[in-house]
This record gives structure tokens, C-alpha cells and sequence, in this order.
């Protein structure tokens, strides 16, 4: 039997990639994907059971890089405003590029046929929220926001974050952010933010 490598399951992932992104999930066969890697069908098999456990991890992946290096922002601030506008400029420029708005419509589209859709929620959106809401916890902790439920905050900073921009371009609209008109979104909704769930004393107020 040969080994298996990370080189060769990376590579699987790729070509499955540009399969789901180019054909959608439901007409993607393993033989295209096996095709495209240059690979077998049996190897494809071999590194993922299945066509589902393929896409989702091929959904995963998408955000796990970039989750990372937003989160590495925003614990490395030791300023709550600066390292939730940091936070938000990535979360904002990944979600907005179009190979994540593709994925995120094929989770949203298989939603409605299997649990492939929840189930990428709770690894991955679900995760970035829950991540953030332990932050903010923190934070609570430190008197710099009032009490409360530390995920239903987390969820409407991230609703700040994408508001107008992302739910507009997962419908096909153009709209496009230059980097000061992305750093300016991004700091009103952590004006926003603040604004109601911090304490005086971190308003400045």
C-alpha cells in the first residue's frame, strides 16, 4: 500500500476545489476530482470516504488559514477597539473574495438537501463566533463591556462587520470596498459596537 502524504492530500483538495467550484456539489463526481489531481479514484477514497467529507473539508480549509491569522490579530492587540477593527479587516476581506462567497453559497444551497450545510456552520462559522464570543468574555471579564451573552454579542459584531457588503454580493451584486473604504466600514461597526455594549470607561465617555 503506498503512503499517504499531505503533499498528495493537498492536492486532491485543490482539484476538488476548482471541481465544486466549477460544476457545484451535486453533478461533482469523485471521478472528476481523481481526473483533475491526477490521482485514482481508490486514492481519492483512500484520503476521504466520501464526496461529502470531501466538500466539507474542502469548506473548512477555506477558512482555516485565514481564521488563524485574524484571531493572531486580534489577541495580539492589547487594545480592545484596535484589535476588533484588525479582526474585522480580515474577517471582512476573506469573506468577500469571491472563491469564499462560491463556497459559502454551495454550503448554503446543500443546506436545503442534506446536513452538509449545518454541519459546516457549526465547524466553521459556528467556530470563528464561538472563538470571538470567548474574547469578548474575556472582556467582560476585564469591565471593558457590560455583562451579557457574550455570543449573541459576538453575533452582532459580526453581522456589523458584513452588513451592506456580504449578503448583497452572495446575491451577485458588485460591490466593491477599496482598502480605506474597507478600514472605515469596518471602524463604524466597531463604533457601533462599542457604542452599546461598552462600558464608559473604554468609550472614553
Amino acid at each position: 500500500m503506498r503512503k499517504k502524504t499531505e503533499q498528495k492530500r493537498q492536492t486532491i483538495l485543490d482539484a476538488a476545489r476548482e471541481i465544486f467550484l466549477e460544476s457545484g456539489f451535486e453533478t461533482s463526481s469523485m471521478d472528476d476530482i481523481a481526473a483533475r489531481a491526477a490521482v485514482s479514484k481508490a486514492t481519492v477514497y483512500s484520503y476521504f470516504p466520501s464526496k461529502d467529507a470531501l466538500f466539507m473539508e474542502v469548506l473548512i480549509e477555506a477558512g482555516t488559514t485565514h481564521g488563524e491569522a485574524a484571531f493572531g490579530e486580534l489577541f495580539a492587540s492589547e487594545d480592545l477597539a484596535e484589535g476588533l477593527r484588525r479582526f474585522g479587516e480580515r474577517q471582512l476581506t476573506f469573506i468577500s473574495t469571491p472563491g469564499a462567497l462560491a463556497l459559502a453559497r454551495l454550503a448554503i444551497n446543500e443546506g436545503e438537501r442534506s446536513s452538509l450545510g449545518r454541519d459546516f456552520y457549526a465547524r466553521g462559522p459556528g467556530v470563528m463566533v464561538d472563538r470571538l464570543a470567548q474574547y469578548l468574555e474575556k472582556a467582560i471579564a476585564k469591565s471593558q463591556l457590560r455583562e451579557g451573552n457574550a455570543r449573541q454579542m459576538a453575533e452582532h459584531l459580526n453581522a456589523l462587520y458584513e452588513a451592506g457588503i456580504v449578503l448583497p454580493r452572495l446575491f451577485g451584486l458588485d460591490i466593491v470596498l477599496d482598502d480605506e473604504q474597507q478600514r472605515a466600514h469596518v471602524a463604524r461597526a466597531v463604533d457601533i459596537f462599542l457604542g452599546y455594549y461598552a462600558l464608559s470607561s473604554v468609550r472614553g465617555c
